[in-house]
């Protein structure tokens, strides 16, 4: 490379793990040369070899020009801001020219006595589709191995070739003689061609003075094969539209499941009654069913029939009760109110709650006084004498009464008389300790309860009646069921003239007015709506989102 105020672009290091090259204040060794210089006319000198006894630097080995006429291939630049390395520089007089065939064209090695040089590969063979370049190139003092590069020509093997690097030691800039300073550009040189791998006899003398200066061929590293990728799989396309699932399981492993779940209640159904039977065959169970039949005798004046109010009150329950589950579940699973709704007297918003807690509290203001209005007739009429235990004797009564049912041999009874002792303790149970519990997790759960009342609060935290409140609508909802498959076994016509018609027979009226019933519980359930609950919201407060 021609000498150059300029300071030299420092890359990657030649071998690994080394520093980057060239070293600080050096020059390569030798470049390989994409164009030439040549001089215009014939009377430019030639550069003299120089004295063996005397150190000179290394000149670079520079590639004459082919006669092929074509062009190398340049990349990047070797100095910051320059053009792209090797250079195409024509010499005033003469035309720009190719690259020399390396097998046909020679080359001429100037060489100095150097410090112990690396071994040098020979030539390769040529590129196919153009003519490879001599390439003389400096490696480290070290000895490693030339890093090559992309290719110089399109679908060649990468540069330089491992068989065409001639080794030429650069020493530092500061053993360089003053008295011989370096010419500013070196013309290309004539001579006679020199084989690879062959020191020239003008400096046989060095090289059998230093036999580490001695040329070897070391054979190229042969390249990695490249394991071939992974062929990308397509992710499979489903041949059928995606399942809908409701909730865990889809429509048909819901009805696999209930089929299942109703074949299982079957069998332990059937297991129970069987048990139950032969339980109830022993002598001792004999004895027992003879003292305790299941009933207990009403007080003396206890009335006789059920009358017309217990009846519409008994609707009124079941309406109301049924509609409070539902509001109840919904205000508990909601988690974006539809609408919000404010009492009228409150200010600054004060008081606001969901639109569906707002159906669900009124509701419960209804079913309080409709079971105020039951108790106090209850008690004014007598009939509580039917629903509360006078006697100890309810509890074993109550206890055979169970057996019977589970045996399937229903007991004797006459529910327009008296009901069974089990009974008695259910309705006791619904009436006065199931509904006022109810009634008083709900309130104090509600925007009714004091909120500045600290005893009170400190007395009965809200955490209790959140935590007893459910439990008790879970109650009422076992009760409705087996309440009201009771009534289908044990005489549905009778039962049902008994609850609605308020007559003892077996007639259709108690029937067709229980049907009635149930098509004006569904149609509130369905128009439980936020569209129709705002209008009616508003007329005791303000809706809105």
């Amino acid at each position: 490379m021609a000498a150059d105020a300029r300071n030299l672009r420092r890359g990657l290091p030649r071998r690994p793990g080394g520093d980057a090259w060239p070293p600080p204040g050096e020059a390569p060794g030798g470049l390989v040369a994409a164009s030439a210089r040549t001089t215009a006319t014939a009377s430019t000198p030639t550069v003299p070899a120089p004295d063996a006894s005397m150190p000179i630097a290394a000149a670079p080995a520079v590639a004459a020009a082919p006669a092929s006429g074509r062009r190398l291939r340049s990349g990047l630049p070797r100095v910051a801001g320059g053009g792209a390395w090797p250079e195409v520089v024509a010499t005033p007089g003469a035309a720009d020219v190719g690259v020399r065939d390396a097998a046909a064209a020679p080359q001429h090695a100037v060489v100095e006595e150097p410090p112990p040089a690396p071994p040098v590969s020979a030539p390769a063979a040529p590129m196919p589709g153009g003519a490879q370049p001599a390439v003389a190139a400096a490696s480290p003092a070290t000895g490693g191995a030339l890093r090559r590069g992309l290719p110089r020509v399109a679908g060649g093997d990468p540069w330089p070739a491992p068989s065409a690097v001639a080794p030429v030691a650069a020493p530092p800039l500061a053993a360089r003689s003053a008295a011989e300073p370096l010419p500013a550009a070196v013309p290309p040189v004539a001579a006679e061609p020199v084989p690879a791998a062959v020191v020239p006899d003008s400096a046989a003398p060095s090289a059998a003075a230093s036999p580490a200066a001695s040329v070897e061929r070391k054979p190229a590293e042969p390249e990695r094969p490249v394991s071939p990728a992974a062929p990308i799989v397509p992710a499979s396309t489903p041949s059928s539209p995606t399942t809908t699932r409701y909730g865990p399981l889809t429509r048909t492993q819901w009805v696999g499941a209930s089929v299942v779940g109703v074949l299982a209640i079957i069998g332990a159904a059937t297991i129970v009654v069987q048990l139950t039977r032969w339980f109830l065959g022993l002598d001792f169970m004999q004895d027992f069913l003879a003292s305790y039949p299941g009933e207990t005798p009403l007080p003396e004046g206890a009335p006789v029939g059920l009358p017309a109010w217990l009846g519409w009150q008994h609707f009124f329950n079941v309406f109301l009760i049924v509609l409070i589950i539902r509001s109840g579940l919904q205000v508990r699973t909601e988690k974006r109110p539809p609408a919000y709704w404010t009492p009228r007297w409150a200010k600054g918003g004060r008081g606001r709650i969901s639109l569906s807690l707002w159906f669900h509290q009124s509701l419960d203001i209804l079913w309080l006084v409709n079971g105020v209005i039951f108790v106090v007739l209850l008690f004014a009429t007598g009939q509580w004498m039917r629903v509360v235990p006078t006697s100890w004797e309810v509890v074993p009564n109550a206890v055979s009464a169970g057996l019977q049912y589970l045996s399937l041999d229903w007991p004797l009874e006459n529910g327009w008389v008296n009901y069974n002792s089990l009974q008695v303790l259910a309705y006791f149970a619904t009436i006065f300790i199931a509904a006022p519990l109810a009634a008083l997790t709900g309130v104090r759960m509600s925007g009714l309860w004091p909120k500045n009342a600290t005893a009170l609060n400190r007395a009965y935290p809200v955490e209790w009646a959140r935590a007893v409140h459910f439990p008790v609508m879970l109650y009422f909802v076992a009760f409705i069921v087996v309440h009201v498959t009771l009534v289908f076994l044990t005489g549905a016509l009778r039962n049902l003239n008994h609850m609605y018609a308020a007559q003892d027979a077996d007639g259709w009226l108690g029937f067709w007015i229980f049907v009635a019933s149930l098509v004006v519980i569904a149609a509130a359930w369905i128009a439980a709506r936020p569209t129709l609950l705002a209008p009616v919201a508003g007329m005791f407060g303000k809706v809105g989102r």
